[in-house]
């Protein structure tokens, strides 16, 4: 009886220790490693809605002007060939080869003009600026500025601002190219924020937004000098989070 008690026992121990390894992945007790995770922004003011693809294969369409993807998809660590195009057609507007890493998000952007006639420099291109869903600490929010504005034909694009309104500004993140990034940590409240030429006091678009404690945002500075309507100069900010 003490025997079948000790062989009972000992059966159950093995179960449990392979029941342990089995949970953790194995006899290394690695953790789990999480995918780039993607999303797809069109702010490009001369194009009709865009499809996104990845070596070939559509990920994502319909995405319109100032339109951001439903949501952040997981995908493969690797290197990938990227394109754009609009809905409907065979032709791409834009690619580029890019890699991507594990525990890393990034935005796929379209920035510039399909019909950017001599002025290559404005011209339709694709970014992928890796962004951090980590939420900031206390009552705090997080603001990534991307660089989509254009000034009117014939003028040089300048790097770009985004702070707030008079000569000593609370927040602002400086010197922006086009079609980059910048990034700013803010206190989650209501606040104004202008997109400005970097040193100069030339503005260019003026927006009010309340952010939420622990918000991620993204800051479009978007449109065209001297537009109105849809391609007027604006900021527009979008909850990533």
């Amino acid at each position: 009886m003490g025997m079948n008690m000790k062989i009972g026992w000992n059966a159950g121990l093995l179960l449990v220790v392979a029941f342990s390894l089995s949970a953790c992945g194995g006899g290394g007790g690695g953790q789990s490693i999480n995918k780039p995770r993607l999303r797809y922004v069109n702010a490009s003011p001369d194009v009709n809605p865009l499809s996104f693809l990845i070596d070939g294969s559509i990920k994502t369409t319909g995405i319109a002007y100032l339109g951001i993807s439903p949501a952040f998809v997981d995908e493969d660590a690797k290197e990938y060939d990227m394109a754009v195009r609009e809905d409907g057609e065979l032709s791409d507007l834009d690619s580029v080869v890019t890699g991507f890493e594990n525990e890393k998000e990034y935005l796929v952007c379209v920035a510039g003009l399909k019909n950017f006639g001599s002025e290559f420099v404005k011209r339709l291109r694709l970014v992928t600026p890796q962004i951090d869903l980590t939420a900031p600490n206390g009552n705090k929010s997080r603001i990534y500025v991307f660089h989509a504005f254009l000034r009117s034909s014939g003028l040089d694009t300048p790097n770009i601002d985004l702070r707030n309104p008079g000569d000593n500004p609370q927040y602002k993140v400086e010197n922006i190219a086009f079609a980059s990034t910048g990034n700013l940590t803010i206190d989650s409240s209501t606040q104004t924020f202008v997109a400005r030429r970097n040193d100069s006091e030339s503005v260019y678009a003026t927006q009010t937004f309340t952010f939420a404690p622990g918000g991620i945002y993204l800051a479009i500075v978007a449109g065209v000098e001297g537009q109105v309507g849809v391609q007027a100069p604006k900021i527009e900010f979008i909850k990533l989070n």
